[in-house]
């Protein structure tokens, strides 16, 4: 608990019960939930906690650099609390989200690759696919 609050300070978020009770579910998981599912989970320890406070909680942690938010096209927002420099791989047919773990390079971009004015904050990979289980099924 200690690490979590010392993160949040050093993120400049302030430290409530209820934010380090969403950074510890977030953290703690490694299948990239919902929104609803962190609710679901962080209530369990704070009944009286409102899905607006989770949702919010997140968007927090995802502006200040805490958790990633994927955002598959076909789906509702997912988080990861692995923040370092990783890749998602998105089966299309289930939706589960994998992290890939390997170093991928940043896309270098020239003075001319962005429009006039853009500020490129951070990169994300995405990879489309099937997985194992899905492979498997008669219409895949």
């Amino acid at each position: 608990m200690e690490n979590l609050i010392k993160k949040l300070r050093e993120h400049k978020i302030s430290v409530t019960p209820q934010r380090l009770a969403v950074l510890a579910v977030v953290e703690s998981r490694r299948d990239h939930p919902t929104a609803e599912q962190i609710y679901r989970e962080v209530q369990k320890q704070h009944p009286a906690i409102s899905f607006n406070t989770v949702y919010k909680t997140l968007e927090v942690l995802h502006r200040r650099g805490l958790v990633i938010k994927v955002n598959p096209l076909h789906e509702v927002a997912r988080y990861d609390g692995q923040v370092h420099q990783h890749a998602h791989l998105v089966c299309r047919s289930c939706h589960r989200i994998f992290d890939l773990e390997k170093e991928i390079p940043p896309v270098t971009l020239g003075p001319g690759d962005l429009p006039p004015g853009f500020r490129l904050e951070s990169q994300s990979l995405t990879l489309w696919g099937v997985c194992r289980e899905c492979q498997d099924m008669p219409e895949n």
